[in-house]
Order: C-alpha cells, then structure tokens, then sequence
C-alpha cells in the first residue's frame, strides 16, 4: 500500500512538473496580460502576449504599452522581446537601478522625462511606504542589449538639462544608428551616431558587452566634436576609447553642455585619444590651437566624487596672452567710456561648478606686443577648489631674469577676494621694454630690474579688483644706463638738449632709478621714487589712481652741471591711462620768465638770458641698492629650469 501511494504522488508530481514545464514553455496563454494588470506597473499588454518564466525568463507581445500614473503613454513597442534574471528583479526591489538583460522590438516610441528631483512618471522605481518613504531620484534603466528596428523618443530630462527628439534603429546588417536633435543645458545641438553592431543604451558593469565600433558626430551651434572608436554603450559611455575632434568658437561653449567649467577663448580646434571607464573620462596627447596658441597635454576628468574633478598637464607653447582675453574681459572694450582696465564681470558660478588641478608648462608666453619681450618658459601650477583659484608655483623666465609668486581668486565671498604676491628678479631692462623713438639711444634705459608687489582687492571684474587694490610695490633698476638726452628733456635744458640732438644721443650710468610706494584702494602713491644719474637727479611724486585710472605725477629735474639755457620747471603728467598728458608746471615756468623780464627791462636784453642760466647742484650720487625680500635670484633661476 505504501509503495503504490509512493508510486501515484511521484507520478503526480511528475505530472504537475510536466504540466508547469509545457505550459512555460507554451508561454502561460492568458497569463502575462493579468500579471502585467496585477503587477501595478502601468503595463498594457496584447491577449496573445506570452510569458516565460522558468528557466530564462522572458517576455513576448505583440504589442505592449507602458502608462503613468495618469494613464498617459510612456512607451509603445510592437513585437517586443524583453528577457531579464530574477536577481536583477530582486535587487531592483531593493533600490537598484532596473536591469534588463535584452529589449528587441520591431517598432518603438517612448517618452523619457525626469522633474528637477530626478523623478519620473515611468512606474520603475521600487513604491516606499511608512516613514521610511522618501522622494528620491529615479535611476536610468540598465539595458546590456538594445535591438530596436526602428524607433524614437522623445526626452525631457531636467537633472541633465536635455530636451530632445531622437530616432535610432538596428539595421539589417547588425549596425546600430541614431540621431538626436534638441537643447542640451540651454544650447541647440544634433548628434548623429552609428556603431557597427547593437550598441547597449545603458549597461552595468556585469553585462559585460564587448565594444563595437562607434562612429559619433556632435554639432552645437558653431562647435563640433566627432568621435571615431569604440563603446560598449551610449548613455554612461562604458568602455568608450578613440580619437576626438574638436573645433568651436570657444572652450567655454564646449565644455558648458556637459558641466565642465572651461575658459572663454578665440576659435580653437582641438585632437587626442579620449577614454573612458569607471566613471573617469581622460583625453590623452592632446593638440590643440586656441586663436595663434598651440597647445597639448593630457587630462583627466573624474566624476565620481561629490565635487568633478579636471586634472592633468598643460604644456606647449607659444601661448599668446590675447587669446587668455576672452577669459577675463579683455576681448570687449570697458562699458564705460575712456576707461582702459576691462570691467566685464567674471563667470563667477562657472568657478563653483567643479574642482580643478591642472599642472602648466609653457615654452612660451607672449605678452601680445613687440613692445615687451615674450615670457620664456612659463611653469605654474592652477589650483581650483571650492571656488577658491589659486595660481601657484609661478616661475616665469624674462630677458635673463625670473618673475616668481602666486596669485588667488576666492568667489566664496561677494565681492570676490583677490590676493597676489610677485618678485622680479635680474630682468635686462633693455631686452623686455623695447622703445622705438628716433631722437635717443636704441636703448634709453638699460639695467637689471628688481621688483617686488603684494596686492590685495576686492571686486568681480578685473577693474573692480586692481580699483580696490591695497599693498606695497618695489621696483630698483641695478648697473643701468639713462638716454642722455631723455635726462636733459625731463629737466628743460634747452642747450645741452640742442647739443644732444646735434652729435647724437648716448646714455649716462645710473647711480640709482627707484620706486618705493603703496597702493591704498586702487591709488598708488611714491613714497620714494628717484632717477639719479652723473647729469641730473629726477624727483618723482604723485598719484596713479587704477580706481579711476587718473595721472597726477610731478617730475623735478635737479641739474649736477651748468647750463647756459635751462627752463627748470616741474613736468606735470595728468590726465588718464587712455589718455595721459603732458605739460609744464605754469608757476615755476612763470617765475623764471618774470625775472628775465625784469632783467631786460633793468638792464639790456641779452641780461634777461641770465635767468635762464643754471649754475647746477652739488648733488652726492644716491645709493639704492635693493636688498632682496624674496628668494635669491640664482634659486629661482634654477628653480624655473628644473621644472617641467
């Protein structure tokens, strides 16, 4: 009895299993369209749709509809094929984004928009209840394989700020196309894209999808960035290596779709192997034009972190300072009317976008005229955290001498705060300023040239900051040379200065040229400022307003020799920096031509020559040797050639 009751409930579940095997394998008719009814899902179904369950558990319909909440289409495919794997299920129940192992269909149109929280009206976002639910942003589906014969979406994406129409389809021959056109974070673009097989649309780490070939064209506005590789899918860009060009108007206008904070330049076109794997995007060996700069380098761009992240190295060179122009303001003249700092207000927000450390070095700075010499070479290092800008490390190499510091921009206040620290050490005056003027020497002031400056100011413009601009400023000019006849013009004597012109200028050694003075909220004022040479000492005082860009100085010229024929008066310069004049301080000038009326008048006219005479002064030369501050010049010097 007990062996034949063994023997029916064997058979019986033998039976039961045979039964559950036939009817999954006849894909449960009836069954999927309750499911997807029952399963709260939004899911619309065709009645001939079937459903498998056990073993590689898949879906085929006719047709099948997804629907919000508000009984409003999402998706419409026809002829679809949707295969998964319980545990994904399982996992997707428990937080994870949806992963589908395959969606093929003839035929699809869909709907993809996510709210400024990131949430969605799609019904794939596990439902919380209790005091544990909470709003939070709907992951993007994972999908490993997309064969979509033909189809289109339309996007409305607000965390990544997309608004599009796309089409893609899977051709006959295997290839994956697609085309997309819209506004990404306020800019018009179209992409085009074509992969030589079916080319997951998002993919997680386990799919394990071997890359394809990639072919990828992006136009916004005047930009253009085309990629030729290979991916292994299209949204979160997995295993994505090739060459990248680009060409635009502007680094900025480039890098703002994708939020990545890139300076305002010229017209530039740029090249270099793009990769990227575990959320690290990195172009290598790049080459670059930006206006007539040429540039390289490699660099990476990690988001990952809760901040982005740009490292790497810029190298290269010459770069030219005018095509740094756009990034400051200096591209546009100033709004207000015969000013001369740039006063555009800087992208402030841009700063605060992402962080930033980026190694520089540069074979060459030019300085954008013939009138200075070009810096050679140029190394820094570009520090960008928290909206805090730091240039620091500076060491520039300039007509046989060194400029060395730092800089910082802080945009956490408002105003912003700018601070700057900078030490010139044995540049050859005659090599970095240049003058061109036909009467004196080719070189009218010669010497070694040290300066020291540490600033600090407040504002969101270059005007506002150097306006607002409070510290001391150095500058000694060493084992130099003056234009003689430059000498004897500043002090108005008329006959050495007619001598000069007639056998020819040459220059007079320098006992000493010095400037010692402050800047008090953008107003420089020379505590001490002097040109001493055999011929004449040449006081100087005044003001320099960079608040108001004003000229206020007073030259006095002090003649160490005699002079049958000397005006002595003071040199007034006024006016502004657009605009300075030059002229004769009437009072002095007044006085002298009084006296030789009198003596004309008491005696005979050749008297009133007297004067005009200037018998000269007893003047001692003037020391002012600088002893330095900052680091010796020989350091910086070698520092500048050590690095890279």
């Amino acid at each position: 009895m007990k062996k034949k009751t063994a023997v029916i409930g064997g058979t019986t579940v033998l039976v039961l299993v045979g039964a559950l095997i036939a009817a999954d394998l006849a894909g449960w008719p009836g069954l999927a369209p309750r499911l997807a009814e029952r399963a709260g899902l939004g899911l619309e179904m065709d009645p001939g749709a079937r459903v498998h369950l056990l073993f590689n558990p898949r879906l085929a319909s006719p047709r099948l509809r997804v629907l919000s909440a508000a009984g409003e289409p999402l998706a419409d495919a026809g002829m679809l094929d949707l295969r998964w794997a319980w545990r994904d299920l399982w996992a997707w129940r428990q937080g994870a984004p949806l992963r589908l192992r395959l969606v093929q269909a003839d035929t699809l149109t869909l709907t993809w928009e996510r709210d400024a929280a990131g949430l969605t009206p799609w019904p794939i976002q596990p439902q919380q209840s209790g005091a544990d639910a909470k709003a939070e942003p709907t992951p993007l589906p994972q999908i490993d394989h997309l064969v979509i014969r033909a189809g289109s979406a339309r996007v409305d994406d607000m965390p990544l700020q997309l608004r599009a129409d796309a089409r893609f389809a899977t051709e006959a021959d295997g290839r994956w196309t697609a085309g997309m056109k819209g506004r990404l974070r306020g800019q018009e673009l179209s992409l085009d894209a074509e992969a030589s097989a079916g080319l997951a649309l998002l993919s997680s780490p386990e799919a394990g999808n071997a890359p394809v070939k990639l072919r990828l064209t992006l136009v916004q506005g005047p930009q253009r960035l085309s990629f030729d590789g290979t991916a292994a899918s299209l949204l979160d860009a997995r295993a994505l290596d090739g060459m990248l060009a680009v060409k635009g108007s502007s680094l900025a206008a480039v890098g703002s779709p994708f939020g990545v904070t890139l300076p305002s330049t010229p017209d530039f076109d740029l090249a270099g192997r793009l990769q990227h794997a575990a959320g690290v995007w990195q172009l290598g060996d790049v080459k670059a034009r930006i206006g007539q700069s040429k540039l390289g380098g490699d660099f990476a761009f990690d988001r990952r972190g809760p901040r982005s992240m740009l490292s790497g190295m810029l190298r290269g060179g010459p770069l030219r300072l005018a095509d740094l122009g756009p990034a400051v303001g200096t591209d546009t003249p100033p709004s207000r009317a015969g000013r001369l700092l740039p006063d555009r207000k800087f992208d402030l927000p841009a700063l605060n976008a992402m962080d930033a450390r980026v190694a520089v070095a540069l074979s060459q700075l030019d300085l954008g005229t013939t009138k200075l010499e070009p810096l050679s070479p140029v190394n820094v290092s570009v520090v960008l955290e928290s909206g805090v800008l730091t240039l620091d490390h500076l060491n520039a190499g300039v007509a046989g001498g060194v400029i060395a510091g730092s800089a910082q921009l802080d945009t956490r206040t408002d105003p912003p705060l700018f601070q700057t620290s900078l030490d010139a050490r044995g540049l050859a005056v005659e090599r970095w300023l240049k003058f061109d003027v036909k009467a004196l020497t080719k070189s009218p002031l010669t010497g070694k040239l040290q300066a020291e400056v540490d600033l600090k100011g407040q504002g969101s413009s270059t005007a506002a900051l150097l306006g607002s601009a409070t510290g001391p400023l150095r500058v000694r000019v060493q084992d130099g040379s003056v234009s003689h006849l430059l000498t004897e013009a500043v002090g108005l004597d008329i006959a050495q200065g007619l001598g000069m012109l007639i056998k020819g200028d040459d220059n007079l050694p320098l006992n000493c040229a010095t400037l010692d003075g402050r800047f008090t909220s953008g107003v420089l004022r020379p505590r001490s400022a002097i040109i001493d040479n055999r011929d004449s000492r040449i006081d100087l005082d005044g003001t320099v307003s960079l608040k108001d860009e004003t000229l206020d100085l007073r030259a006095v010229a002090r003649p160490k020799d005699f002079s049958p024929l000397t005006l002595r008066a003071p040199v007034r310069v006024q006016g502004t920096l657009a605009d300075p004049r030059v002229a004769l301080e009437g009072k002095r000038l007044g006085g002298r031509a009084i006296a030789a009326l009198a003596l004309g008048a008491l005696a005979t006219p050749a008297a009133a020559l007297l004067a005009f005479v200037d018998p000269g002064e007893n003047l001692p030369p003037v020391d002012c040797s600088l002893a330095p501050t900052g680091q010796p010049r020989e350091a910086a010097l070698n520092a500048t050639r050590s690095r890279p």
